[in-house]
């Protein structure tokens, strides 16, 4: 707990991680593609970290919302697009399995946002889920089909497996899911146009359903 404590204590290093996400998505050029976007999962994953459980210090809150949110629009600018990959890497089979590792975690760091967000005031009124769906909103051009991508992410997930592995990701991308339609009328829009059908199938699987892929108190995931 520390370290996330002094994590959030430095804005120079929290920037610098963000910053990169940004240089790392659109690709440096100098080393192979499959190592940037390693390293972009790497960090990713460190963010996640550095938001998980981290309610109680007042430094996250002081971070996020300084100088007009500069960090948090940061993080959600460069998170709301896909890697960009040169033509002859689009069907490589090592990039596309990082790409989709690369998702996960994409998803996983929108969820803890999303729940630092909804979940604890010690935010007070500045920072909201309107908030950060206004900026997710303001790169739809880019984030739609992301956003597309967890939906289909989670169908594949909960249609192929049961691991129990599996649960927190399938979790994180139906509550990603529930948190953007409830607040957005372009992720709605997403949805209804290209996943509804597929999701009344999944959650109309009589198979589908005695998996027990969400834990019993996660009935909101479990009905359309």
């Amino acid at each position: 707990m520390n370290i996330k404590k002094y994590f959030w204590k430095d804005l120079d290093l929290c920037t610098a991680l963000v910053e990169d996400l940004g240089k790392y998505r659109r690709g440096t050029g100098e080393n192979n593609r499959a190592d940037d976007i390693e390293y972009l999962i790497q960090l990713e994953s460190c963010l996640s970290e550095m938001f998980r459980e981290s309610e109680h210090l007042p430094q996250r809150a002081h971070l996020l919302t300084a100088n007009s949110f500069i960090v948090l629009r940061m993080l959600l600018e460069n998170i709301s697009s896909a890697p960009s990959l040169p033509t002859h890497l689009t069907t490589d089979a090592e990039v596309e399995d990082l790409c989709t590792e690369l998702l996960d975690t994409t998803t996983k760091l929108l969820f803890e946002v999303l729940l630092a967000v909804s979940d604890h005031p010690t935010f007070g009124t500045e920072l909201s889920v309107s908030r950060v769906i206004s900026f997710l909103e303001s790169h739809f051009s880019t984030f739609g089909p992301v956003y597309s991508s967890m939906i289909e992410r989670g169908l594949f997930l909960i249609s192929r497996t049961s691991a129990a592995s599996t649960t927190l990701l399938l979790f994180s991308v139906f509550y990603v899911v529930e948190v953007l339609c409830r607040n957005s009328k372009f992720c709605r829009g997403v949805l209804t146009t290209s996943h509804l059908e597929d999701i009344r199938y999944y959650c109309a699987n009589p198979e589908l359903k005695d998996r027990e892929m969400l834990s019993p108190t996660d009935s909101d995931y479990r009905t359309c």
